[in-house]
């Protein structure tokens, strides 16, 4: 395996674990206040929990690829991830902008 596919491996792991601990925190602090910040309060939940799934889909699809026993649809896994990161996010930029047009 090329250095290039582990520095690969590497680089999307901490993206994801660092995208997850802030979905997850910043989806905590919403719901403290959810007044200012409803939708993510109400959707971000939901959204961290789809995220948790698709990483375990993913996490297991690449046990499986290396144990030889097929992909397991790594590459739907992996694009559930992005999505929900995607989605996740413009929940956040929607809560934002919605509180800046009640201020």
């Amino acid at each position: 395996v090329p250095w290039t596919h582990t520095a690969h491996a590497v680089s999307s792991s901490l993206a994801v674990a660092g995208a997850l601990v802030g979905m997850v925190l910043l989806t905590v602090a919403a719901r403290r206040c959810a007044a200012s910040w409803r939708a993510l309060a109400r959707t971000g939940p939901f959204l961290v929990a789809l995220e948790l799934v698709a990483t375990g889909w993913t996490l297991t699809s690449i046990a499986a690829f290396e144990a030889g026993l097929g992909t397991w649809g790594l590459g739907i896994g992996q694009r559930l991830q992005v999505l929900a990161i995607a989605v996740w996010l413009v929940v956040l930029a929607w809560s934002a902008a919605a509180e800046a047009r009640r201020e």
